[in-house]
């Protein structure tokens, strides 16, 4: 049987939540350039310090595992979802329930970022390090870089084959996605480029945000295929009685993980002993994630 988690312990887990939110918005504040995978790596990273065991009191103990998966093959040859968050429920070491949610990330891009898709020269691994002398003069030109409410997400196109290949794999397997939207700390913000001194920056008001994809689809159904969401239409167009005005244009990502998934409200239950649904979702798919999450929460008693 599942058990209540005390106070405190979602407090420890939605601080760290919080603290990560904070910095990952203050990176994207800060260097508007940044690569989507890196804002994915820095999610990582910051659980990666913090691995544990932690003994919170005589009765709980939780340890996270943070892990970059990166490479290899995907669902469909795409990366249907970048990060993998699970959460593992124990009681005296044994397992009684453990959870998941897949999130595709995007990020906010500034008026004055161009969008690539695909690196023209076809680099791999550490080539992708060299760049060409249009490039570098591209990357330190003198710029002023502008998130507002019209600032696009520019790697999103909707009914894209991305977005297809998600549709299937949340069919095939009978869960939801989730998009994991990276925004600055507030909007609208200003930046100039290159830096001359690191700035002093507000607190996270906007930030990371969670949204399932269902609700996305559907309020971006007025829209042609190819159209690409900005700030401004997930804010104004989502489903209001979904989220409250400190929820608007999604759910904060500590929000998301304490009172949505470790409440039971959101994400994928197993409730198999060896985690038997997640086994035989994870040996079906060629390996949909970059990175991957895992915290775990034990009762001693």
């Amino acid at each position: 049987m599942m058990y209540k988690i005390p106070d405190h312990i979602k407090k420890w887990i939605k601080d760290h939540f919080e603290n990560c939110n904070s910095q990952l918005a203050n990176d994207l504040s800060t260097f508007p350039g940044i690569r989507e995978e890196a804002l994915d790596n820095n999610f990582i990273s910051y659980f990666s310090r913090v691995p544990g065991p932690f003994k919170l009191d005589s009765n709980w103990t939780i340890r996270i595992d943070a892990h970059f998966i990166g490479g290899g093959k995907h669902y469909y040859n795409w990366e249907v979802a970048d990060i993998g968050l699970i959460l593992i429920f124990r009681r005296n070491g044994k397992i009684i329930r453990s959870k998941m949610a897949f999130l595709q990330s995007k990020k906010l891009y500034p008026s004055s970022i161009k969008y690539i898709p695909n690196d023209p020269y076809l680099r791999r691994g550490m080539g992708r390090l060299l760049v060409t002398e249009d490039e570098h003069k591209e990357i330190v030109k003198s710029r002023v870089a502008k998130f507002e409410e019209k600032s696009k997400y520019k790697a999103f196109k909707k009914d894209s084959e991305q977005q297809k290949a998600m549709d299937s794999f949340q069919k095939r397997f009978e869960i939801n996605m989730y998009y994991l939207f990276y925004n600055p700390a507030v909007l609208p913000h200003e930046i100039e480029s290159p830096l001359k001194e690191r700035p002093d920056l507000p607190e996270n008001k906007v930030g990371c945000r969670v949204i399932k994809k269902d609700f996305l689809d559907e309020a971006l159904k007025i829209h042609e295929p190819n159209y690409t969401p900005s700030y401004g239409d997930i804010k104004y167009m989502l489903p209001s009685n979904y989220f409250s005005e400190g929820h608007t244009g999604g759910w904060r990502l500590e929000y998301f993980v304490t009172d949505l998934m470790l409440e039971c409200k959101e994400g994928l239950i197993d409730d198999s002993p060896n985690f038997d649904t997640l086994s035989e979702i994870m040996s079906r798919k060629t390996g949909p994630i970059a990175a991957s999450l895992a915290i775990t929460i034990d009762l001693t008693e």
